[in-house]
């Protein structure tokens, strides 16, 4: 065969295979064959006709297309050994001559991933801090939680709650929304039902009132931002909310270890609010210095990787259904949208999910990150002690622990570990003074993603999503597509 190869753009592969004519002919008459004993001829036994009838029976050109549909398959896997390609999807073909016969094959190929000089990048990281203010929110919400509601007759002040009937009309929507007995907390800053809706009910009493106004056109929501709302509102009930005071009866009665008086209460809170804090800030930084790595780095994959990714998303939003074409409709129907319309929605999501759980493989990669068996024993000790209950029998806490130590339950947890703790590298590397060198020299270059560390990073992204540390929406794909060869 003669084969010419040709790199495109998205991680593909064009091949143009020109086909031995003596291996054309041999499988021609492969061809005869099969379709002499498929068919009835008059006058010859199943597989005795010979190529002749054949062929002025249905024509050369059938010959040929039956031929073709082995012929296409080997040359093509014998293209792929011999120029060294690494498929990870199927091929588009397409017969550009019969006369020597030409097959061309585009093919997506393993990704290519860049980093450049990753070791330079750098962020300057938030520092936590917990205001006082911060400290009062939190505690009136504790105080909030035990508050006593009573009925007052005047019109509705801030915080008070309301218990009402409500109707709304948003234009050009011919639905109306009804809810009966509603009760609810007047509060600035919180939504019910639409912005700006309990804005407009302080002042008003017990009994219907009609309430209009336009919705702010710079609203999140494109279907509702600037629409005109009607609302039909039947105030049955307002009541005031009382709070207990802040006293040590009061915070003696919360039966919070450790916390018996306002100022213990007060600690914890700021306590707390520092863990909250720190992790959401950690959180933040880890995707914002993933996103900046992105920006970095060239990355060239395959649209194959993207429609894989919509795919996984569309089965863990429907819950399985899609496992089915029945249902798959059957959720579509459910959620009023067609599947064009859901791969849309979602194909931007998809598309950075990749990008990210490549930069992440590449950089465990270039760090030579790995994971330990020690490592994965002691993640799995910490995932049961955070799911045991304090004086649960042994036994029962070993069958929490043999849900995690199966090999394909360490397998998965060495993945998110790898993803864990690439991307507290990057957060290590990003955070850093202007001028300060990283430990070691820059490793990264441009070459083909290697299978063992793409499937870790890409498990580990898929599983990480719910670990405090690491759980960035950039770790929630499974990038091991990127290594799944095809040779078919």
């Amino acid at each position: 065969m003669a084969i010419t190869t040709e790199r495109l753009p998205g991680a593909r592969v064009s091949m143009q295979i020109e086909v031995d004519p003596d291996l054309v002919e041999k499988h021609m008459e492969k061809a005869v064959t099969r379709i002499s004993k498929q068919v009835k001829i008059p006058g010859f036994r199943p597989g005795k006709a010979n190529r002749r009838v054949i062929e002025q029976r249905f024509g050369s050109a059938a010959i040929l297309q039956e031929a073709l549909e082995e012929l296409v398959p080997e040359v093509y896997n014998q293209a792929l050994e011999s120029e060294q390609i690494d498929a990870i999807d199927q091929p588009e073909f397409d017969l550009e001559s019969t006369e020597p016969l030409i097959v061309k094959a585009i093919v997506p190929v393993r990704p290519e991933v860049d980093l450049g000089d990753y070791e330079a990048l750098r962020a300057p990281r938030e520092e936590v801090t917990v205001t006082q203010e911060n400290v009062d929110e939190a505690i009136e919400a504790i105080r909030r939680q035990f508050a006593v509601l009573e009925p007052v007759e005047r019109p509705v002040e801030w915080n008070d709650h309301v218990r009402a009937d409500v109707k709304v009309q948003v234009q050009d929507h011919p639905d109306e929304h009804e809810e009966e007995d509603a009760e609810f907390p007047v509060r600035e800053g919180q939504v019910v039902s639409l912005p700006g809706f309990v804005d407009r009910l302080v002042g008003l009493g017990v009994g219907e009132h009609t309430i209009e106004y336009d919705l702010d056109p710079d609203i999140p929501s494109e279907e509702l931002a600037g629409k005109h709302v009607t609302y039909q509102v039947n105030i049955k009930e307002v009541k005031r909310e009382i709070l207990p005071d802040l006293d040590d009866e009061f915070v003696g009665s919360l039966d919070e270890e450790g916390v018996e008086t306002v100022d213990q209460l007060i600690e914890r809170v700021k306590s707390d609010l520092k863990t909250q804090f720190e992790r959401q800030t950690t959180e933040a930084y880890h995707n914002e210095v993933i996103d900046l790595l992105i920006a970095r780095a060239e990355i060239d994959y395959p649209e194959v990787l993207v429609t894989r990714e919509i795919e996984r998303e569309i089965d863990r939003q429907s819950n399985h259904a899609s496992h089915t074409p029945e249902g798959l409709q059957n959720w579509l129907n459910a959620i009023g949208k067609t599947e064009e319309e859901v791969r849309d929605e979602l194909r931007e999501s998809a598309d950075l999910t990749v990008r990210r759980a490549l930069v992440l493989g590449e950089l465990i990669d270039a760090e030579k990150i790995e994971v330990t068996p020690e490592d994965i024993d002691a993640e799995i000790d910490s995932l049961v002690s955070s799911m045991g209950v304090p004086g649960q029998a042994g036994g029962n806490m070993d069958a929490i622990r043999n849900l995690f130590d199966t090999p394909d339950g360490r397998s998965s947890i060495q993945n998110q570990l790898l993803t864990r703790k690439a991307v507290e590298r990057l957060a290590e590397i990003a955070s850093q003074d202007e001028g300060e060198e990283s430990e070691g020299a820059p490793r990264a270059s441009r070459r083909r993603r290697r299978g063992a560390t793409a499937d870790a990073a890409a498990e580990a992204a898929a599983e990480e999503g719910g670990d405090d540390d690491a759980s960035t929406d950039s770790e929630s794909t499974e990038a091991s597509d990127a290594d799944e060869t095809s040779d078919e």
